[in-house]
């Protein structure tokens, strides 16, 4: 590993990432801040990965076509984002002491966040399946058509296999593999759980912005909480906490960790403006979590349904409610394909 792959990594897991998302906020014309932009510049290139990518693994495309759409959607989403050019700029309002030791202490918890995630190394059984598919679909420019028990070409999806058919994620590994020149195993266990761990950073901070204002002293207090709970949270390999800090190179893992508080985030964002752009980042967001792992389409349809419910209720309108369901549809498609290859 050279430090041209260092830095491509760099700049496929985080600069591209921002990128896109500022090209994505000027098409919408959504209020932009800098974890914002990371957020939905990561989920318009997973919810358009899950659009494209699950019919080219149904007709047996290969790998490179894959790669090839998704490349020029990102790089179109890049393009048009330099070419606006207004990115957000950070701001420093010191207000006092006690806001600039809130800082301080919260940028040193964030520092010994990610060197946790880059520093620390977990492998397990899962490799076996969620990595090797990886792999292999760069090794081969085939996808999902390996048998990974035994590396064996197969015809159709068999057993764990047919869940990735309509949850691709692989294929996500695979692409950062192809643009940095590292093997997934790399990108899974080193690079992208500190990327995926940067935006659930941001997510954090962004639902204290709902709980407690601008009131900077509070949201630091209520990140460096939600930090130490992560740190200090393993109480079980299958809790919430374990998979955030241990296995964010899974599906799965990044629904746990990014997914479900992206979605409560959006939610909140409906309920007090109820813009359509918010809407499209809703929608765009319950698709990356069916890219991500199959939990994600029962997960975002369950939350979709409840959210819908509610907010009908609570604002006296249908519409709300339908427009909540509508986004269920495509988990539905998915479960449904997943049904059908599973009965073979």
């Amino acid at each position: 590993m050279s430090i041209i792959n260092i830095v491509l990594a760099a700049a496929v897991l985080w600069i591209v990432p921002y990128v896109a998302g500022n090209g994505f906020c000027e098409i919408f014309r959504i209020e932009k801040t800098m974890p914002k932009l990371y957020l939905l510049g990561l989920v318009a290139i997973w919810g358009f990965a899950q659009v494209v990518t699950v019919p080219l693994v149904l007709v047996r495309a290969s790998f490179l076509a894959a790669f090839a759409v998704l490349s020029v959607w990102t790089a179109a989403l890049c393009a048009w984002g330099i070419y606006k050019r207004r990115f957000p700029v950070l701001r420093w309002r010191n207000k006092g002491r006690g806001q600039k030791t809130a800082v301080l202490i919260t940028g040193a918890l964030v520092t010994a966040f990610l060197l946790a995630a880059l520093l620390g190394q977990h492998t397990d059984a899962d490799d076996s399946r969620f990595v090797v598919n990886a792999v292999d679909i760069l090794r081969t420019n085939r996808m999902y058509l390996t048998d990974p028990n035994t590396g064996a070409p197969i015809s159709t999806w068999l057993g764990e296999l047919s869940k990735d058919v309509t949850a691709p994620w692989a294929v996500y590994l695979a692409c950062c593999g192809k643009l940095t020149g590292l093997s997934p195993t790399v990108i899974a266990h080193t690079f992208l759980p500190v990327a995926i761990l940067t935006a659930i950073l941001g997510v954090w901070w962004m639902l204290s912005e709902e709980f407690f204002g601008k009131d900077v002293v509070h949201r630091c207090v209520f990140l460096d909480i939600l930090m130490i709970l992560n740190l200090y949270g393993y109480f079980s390999v299958y809790s919430a906490e374990t998979f955030t800090m241990v296995r964010l190179w899974q599906g799965k893992a990044v629904i746990a960790g990014l997914g479900i508080p992206a979605m409560f985030l959006i939610c909140f964002w409906i309920y007090r403006h109820g813009r359509r752009e918010e809407y499209v980042c809703l929608a765009l967001l319950d698709l990356a979590m069916c890219f991500m792992s199959g939990m994600g389409v029962i997960i975002g349809a369950l939350l979709l349904g409840c959210f819908g419910l509610l907010y009908g209720l609570f604002k006296k309108s249908w519409k709300t409610t339908l427009y909540f369901w509508m986004m269920i549809i495509p988990n539905a498609v998915y479960y449904l394909i997943y049904y059908l290859i599973k009965q073979g």
